[in-house]
């Protein structure tokens, strides 16, 4: 079939065709794209090329192999995905230089010129879906069946995890399966000064894997923006750009270099991390504006696999929403087993849930679970008798305030928080944190002070402010040492001596308090309803010695818990002053 503008891709009919009669269920995100699909079928604008995607199949069926150098079968999944990359296209006008029969001058004539449509490709799928294979066929179709010299790269969180993507490319070398790397591969990569028809065409070096008869080489690179910016690399693959902590859009860096080129190709794979507010959580939040349609971009191929409800975990049926190559690439049982992993070490459930079934959670929640950390209903504690907890640590940037009200009901406690930052921090934060504190500065929770650095008595005052206009009856003060001269000694002479705790950070300190605030967690007596001590109990890791002593992990400097802190010293204050609530 020739190019069609009404034609309907084969492999996503057939998709679309299993999802209407209920046998493939699937998620509200890949639905949207569906809907996107739908709407390139419909403008004749757009046109359908079937024999691209076949030549891809075919090429890698025939020529290519498994990491484990067997036969490979291309799975419906990757059809499916490459049918978006390879299948649409558009005609652009352009004008062409065109020389003439003597090549003295030449004249320029309007051309319609043949595009592909789709330049970047995100893939959200959980763990166990060979994200890398697919990304790996990609790679090598580019580089051998392409005859255009083209600079490929491939990135990772780190050089190690790159391999998974190159390794299979070095085993159908070896291989040599099929007709075309029987010829690429005949000769020897030692023979440099013989006939170059003795000479390896193909083969994997130190640079990477190079096809010297077009000179196209695809190497790894690592993922920061300094390696990555000013390439002009045409084809692209990104691995794990959500699971770790990356802090920098490297997928914008490499499409300001990609972009070089008419057409080029992005292919951003990763499973669901659980490093939040970063730009992984900014892109996201594009890629969902493209999805319901608020921003048209048809450039862009998105196939978004998650469960659509935590409920679904304990669904295995709905499990092919997070994973469509389930049964196939990794097995019912391993995710069976990750379940009832979930359900009995509550440190490896988020991670659990990010990974297996794309449910992003908020945060590492190491030390409380993800039920410990929903906010109660709305309460106001005017006038009561609290223990007030200061974590100033971090002056340049955040200061938290922790009131702990011990209420008439046994071993129940009722938490308020106050914390303050600078308008120089907010306004350098990344898109995605900045609409979380812009959350914390409407409840009333976060204070932007103006300038670039903190000025504590401008927060002693504001805090002063608050106390008085709610009545709280400050009873005990603890504090961390680190920064806090000023402000404690302003307290002490406007206050009294009394009730002042100082709270030493370390694991002879933390691992009683941090053990009794835990269990109160788990009993639900803890009564917050802002959503910062939310987020911060949700970033909360312990580290914990041989003697099973704890002590709060601040893991990144963007991952707040400076609440939690706040509130340990404000327990451990209460404690030693026990008797003053009586």
């Amino acid at each position: 079939m020739a190019l069609s503008n009404t034609a309907t891709p084969k492999y996503y009919k057939a998709f679309r065709d299993a999802v209407i009669r209920g046998e493939i269920p699937v998620c509200e995100t890949i639905s949207l794209e569906m809907n996107r699909i739908d709407s390139l079928i419909e403008n004749p604008g757009i046109y359908y090329d079937d024999m691209a995607v076949e030549g891809f199949i075919e090429f890698c069926e025939s020529e290519l192999t498994l990491t484990d150098g067997s036969d490979l079968v291309m799975l419906d999944s990757f059809k499916l995905w490459a049918e978006q990359v390879f299948g649409w296209y558009y005609f652009v006008e352009r004008s062409v230089y065109v020389p003439s029969k003597n090549n003295h001058g030449g004249h320029y004539v309007n051309k319609r010129i043949k595009k592909r449509l789709t330049n970047k490709q995100y893939l959200i799928v959980a763990r166990g879906a060979a994200k890398s294979q697919y990304v790996s066929y990609m790679q090598n179709y580019f580089l051998n069946v392409d005859t255009s010299t083209t600079h490929q790269v491939h990135t990772s969180p780190t050089m190690k995890q790159s391999e998974e993507a190159l390794s299979p490319m070095r085993t159908a070398i070896t291989r040599s399966k099929g007709p075309l790397f029987k010829f690429l591969t005949e000769g020897s990569i030692n023979n440099t000064t013989g006939p170059k028809a003795n000479r390896v065409k193909l083969a994997s070096t130190k640079k990477g894997i190079e096809n010297f008869l077009t000179g196209s080489i695809c190497e790894i690179r690592p993922m920061t923006i300094d390696k990555l910016q000013g390439l002009n690399s045409r084809i692209n693959t990104i691995d794990e750009w959500l699971s770790g902590v990356v802090r920098e859009d490297v997928i914008g860096a490499l499409e300001q270099g990609a972009s070089k080129n008419d057409d080029y190709l992005i292919i951003a794979i990763s499973s669901e991390g659980t490093v939040r507010n970063g730009p992984g959580d900014t892109i996201k939040m594009e890629l969902m504006d493209i999805l319901k349609g608020e921003y048209v971009n048809p450039h862009v191929s998105i196939w978004w696999y998650k469960l659509d409800n935590i409920d679904e975990v304990s669904q295995p049926d709905k499990w092919i929403k997070a994973n469509p190559n389930i049964g196939k690439t990794v097995s019912y049982e391993t995710y069976q087993l990750d379940v009832e992993r979930a359900e009995k070490a509550p440190a490896a459930r988020n991670d659990i849930l990010a990974k297996r079934f794309g449910i992003p959670m908020e945060g590492y929640t190491y030390f409380f679970t993800y039920e410990e950390t929903l906010k109660h209903e709305h309460r106001s504690y005017w006038q009561l008798p609290c223990a007030l907890g200061a974590d100033l640590s971090q002056g340049d940037d955040f200061c938290a305030f922790t009131f702990l009200f011990p209420l008439s009901r046994s071993r129940a406690f009722g938490i308020k928080a106050k914390n303050y930052i600078t308008e120089h921090t907010v306004m350098k934060l990344p898109l995605a944190m900045r609409t979380k504190y812009e959350e914390f500065i409407n409840e009333g929770s976060l204070i932007v002070m103006p300038g670039t650095v903190l000025n504590m008595m401008d927060v002693y005052d504001n805090l002063m402010e608050y106390i008085d206009s709610c009545e709280y009856d400050v009873r005990a003060f603890g504090y961390d040492p680190y920064n806090a001269k000023e402000f404690v000694e302003r307290w002490e002479k406007e206050n009294g001596p009394f009730g002042i705790e100082k709270v030493i950070q370390g694991a002879k300190t933390e691992s009683v308090p941090l053990g009794e605030l835990k269990k109160l967690a788990e009993d639900r007596v803890l009564y917050f309803d802002e959503e910062i001590v939310t987020y911060t109990m949700g970033n909360c890791i312990t580290l914990e010695d041989t003697n099973g002593n704890r002590k709060l992990y601040k893991k990144r400097y963007d991952q707040k818990i400076d609440t939690v802190a706040a509130m340990m010293d404000a327990y451990i204050a209460y404690k030693v002053n026990i008797e003053a609530f009586d």
